[in-house]
């Protein structure tokens, strides 16, 4: 079903404030997030070496902050430091095990290393704070991973629970109407990939599953839309090609 990936929230600590002088403030719960703040600009900006100076510096003013430790978990999977990284990720959920924002990072860093089922489970625990925010990303970032598991069902009921928080989640409604059309239920299928076109960018992927789809709900003119986008935004992909395989294309 193509390349899939779940979301890392490098904003998720909600910090705010900046660095005006060199001396160390007289607030320093205010410096904390200061510095986490600063760092944060960095890994935004693509500087994650230079995140991490701020960051010591914040745990040297709070040895326990859980969110300088995510944040420096972060700059160091930036890095390419992978084993740096997980332990800072460890160390700020001991230091805060109900760090929902981290436990998801946490889990992003786990899938990418394809260790999915410890992803899923940093997932599932993140998806257990009904307080959470951007709980609708977890539960889409654990569909996303039972697909890769092979657990459709469990993929299944995750994207919907995701859709009740965010009914607008992109990655949820492409996978959804995937699983739809897999099952034949291609009205419905039809209904999730309308949302998801609505809300984001076309693929080579996306742009032939609306070719069938459209195809398949007797939307013609919306069928030729797609091929169209396809053949001139993608004329070199395996999607084009496999189109007209099909169509018996010369």
């Amino acid at each position: 079903m193509g390349a899939r990936s779940v979301v890392l929230l490098l904003c998720a600590l909600s910090v705010t404030g900046c660095i005006t002088s060199d001396r160390r403030p007289v607030d320093e719960n205010r410096a904390v997030l200061d510095y986490i703040n600063l760092a944060m600009g960095y890994l935004q900006e693509g500087y994650s070496e230079r995140a991490i100076k701020p960051l010591k510096r914040a745990l040297e003013i709070e040895p326990g902050s859980a969110s300088a430790y995510g944040m420096l978990g972060m700059a160091y999977q930036h890095m390419g430091e992978d084993r740096l990284a997980e332990r800072a990720f460890a160390r700020a959920l001991d230091i805060n095990p109900d760090a929902s924002d981290v436990r998801n990072n946490f889990g992003a860093f786990l899938y990418a290393r394809e260790r999915h089922r410890e992803a899923y489970r940093q997932f599932e625990l993140a998806a257990q704070d009904v307080s959470y925010p951007r709980r609708s990303r977890t539960f889409e970032n654990m569909g996303i991973v039972a697909l890769r598991l092979g657990d459709t069902l469990e993929a299944k009921e995750n994207f919907i629970r995701a859709l009740r928080l965010n009914s607008n989640l992109p990655k949820a409604n492409l996978e959804l109407a995937a699983i739809y059309q897999q099952e034949g239920n291609l009205l419905k299928s039809w209904q999730y990939y309308q949302v998801f076109e609505g809300v984001a960018e076309h693929s080579p992927r996306s742009l032939l599953m609306g070719i069938d789809l459209a195809t398949a709900n007797g939307a013609r003119s919306e069928a030729q839309r797609y091929l169209s986008r396809l053949e001139r935004l993608y004329p070199g992909s395996m999607e084009l090609k496999q189109y007209r395989s099909r169509v018996g294309y010369e």
